[in-house]
């Protein structure tokens, strides 16, 4: 197996370069050879969701495609008898590719009318 030493996607013998990064693969992901920023930053919001499974979803698809995030809240307050507001939180380095991706998977634009086919 070879890694890319930047997103940290892992792939079958014989593939020689990252086709996303466009990088040397490397037969293990070491701290030295790591190229990806893992340095701390600022975490921001990317979308509210109203459960926690939607958050997930989300969090997963970023999560496969090397953007660093997690879900913050989703607690039930007893008191008030609400659900929290569950948020999906990214690396604010992340944000402009954590938007397109998000939009690119879930914000589709509606199917065109018949008229527009035609």
């Amino acid at each position: 197996m070879a890694f890319c030493p930047n997103c940290e996607a892992e792939y079958r013998a014989g593939i020689s370069t990252c086709p996303d990064c466009n990088l040397e693969l490397v037969r293990e992901l070491t701290r030295e050879n790591k190229i990806h920023d893992t340095s701390d930053a600022r975490p921001v919001p990317l979308r509210s969701f109203g459960t926690s499974a939607e958050a997930e979803l989300v969090l997963d698809l970023l999560q496969r495609n090397g953007i660093r995030a997690f879900v913050e809240g989703g607690g039930f307050a007893v008191n008030f008898g609400n659900v929290e507001e569950v948020v999906v939180m990214v690396d604010e380095r992340d944000l402009v590719r954590a938007v397109e991706l998000y939009e690119a998977y879930f914000e589709t634009e509606p199917a065109p009318s018949i008229e527009e086919t035609e």
